[in-house]
């Protein structure tokens, strides 16, 4: 009896089951336009599971459209964006885990490109990038990793890189049944960064793929001005390029360039993309990243 190839190919292809692990906070018109997209799909994902950090103004309408969608609702743990994250990977059943946020919309053939490209090679971390709807036609490219600043820079090989799409990276499971997680001591920041560079330490292979990519619907809501909210991003971004150079990619060279932008960020008033006003961290503020950082060890060194 003869036996087609591609049947025998396709029996030693695992299943792939595809998680949706979308994290909201108090911006139901968002997610509702969100899960429209969702559910606008030529493939469905196998799950959308929604982790809402809203207040309780806006948590029984966040449960309701999550319902209303066909989703798996459950609250979220209130600890920040990156709590949040964990908590809603975690609770994913699927084989691989997609990162989503509730500000994003997709191309319809989203989860079938994504569902292809995760087929080719089931054991790397996929990351995907972002257009602004006000910008449709801008270039496919790879989202940045950590640069010594604490801000980001282009991989030079975006198929073998530590960069990280937040909201639109695909992990398999076993990263999380393994114990990683997202740092969760800031609640927001470039703790992506961070996470991208622990998984190239652990043996996890990341590469960009231009199949696809998210709307995303930016919208700050006033928070470009703020200063507090800024100097809060500053420090964390700062923590990162600490915990960096410390205890995932220890280096003399790695902990003098981050002392070197530390006291950059203490004595000039800086800014960072997204924002319209200058902050300048203080000897606290530096002081608090300092022994946070230093007191991470634990984390990296279970």
């Amino acid at each position: 009896m003869l036996v087609n190839r591609d049947e025998i190919m396709a029996s030693n292809i695992p299943e792939i089951r595809l998680s949706v692990a979308l994290v909201t906070r108090n911006r139901p018109e968002s997610l509702k336009r969100c899960l429209e997209s969702w559910r606008s799909q030529t493939v469905s994902p196998f799950e959308i599971v929604v982790s809402d950090d809203s207040d309780p103004t806006y948590a029984s309408q966040i449960r309701e459209l999550a319902q209303q969608f066909g989703c798996l609702y459950t609250p979220g743990p209130r600890r920040g964006l990156y709590a949040n994250r964990n908590h809603a990977s975690l609770i994913c059943s699927g084989t691989h885990i997609l990162s989503a946020d509730d500000d994003h919309t997709h191309p319809q053939d989203y989860v079938e490109k994504i569902l292809e490209v995760v087929a080719s090679d089931a054991k790397r971390v996929w990351i995907f990038t972002e257009r602004n709807p006000s910008y449709p036609d801008t270039s496919l490219i790879c989202p940045p990793e950590l640069h010594r600043s604490g801000g980001g820079c282009m991989p030079k090989d975006p198929s073998n890189c530590a960069a990280i799409a937040d909201g639109s990276s695909v992990y398999p499971r076993q990263i999380f049944d393994q114990g990683l997680r997202y740092d969760e001591t800031y609640p927001f920041g470039n703790m992506f960064y961070l996470w991208g560079q622990v998984l190239v330490k652990e043996g996890w292979r990341i590469s960009f793929s231009d199949a696809t990519f998210v709307w995303h619907n930016v919208a700050n809501g006033g928070r470009e001005f703020d200063q507090n909210w800024l100097k809060h991003q500053i420090e964390c971004n700062m923590y990162v390029l600490f915990v960096h150079a410390w205890w995932v990619n220890p280096s003399i060279i790695n902990t003098v360039w981050a002392f070197i932008y530390l006291l950059k960020q203490m004595l000039f008033k800086v800014s960072v993309i997204g924002y319209e006003v200058k902050v300048r961290l203080g000897i606290n503020d530096g002081l608090r990243l300092l022994i946070q950082a230093w007191s991470s060890r634990h984390q990296y060194y279970a």
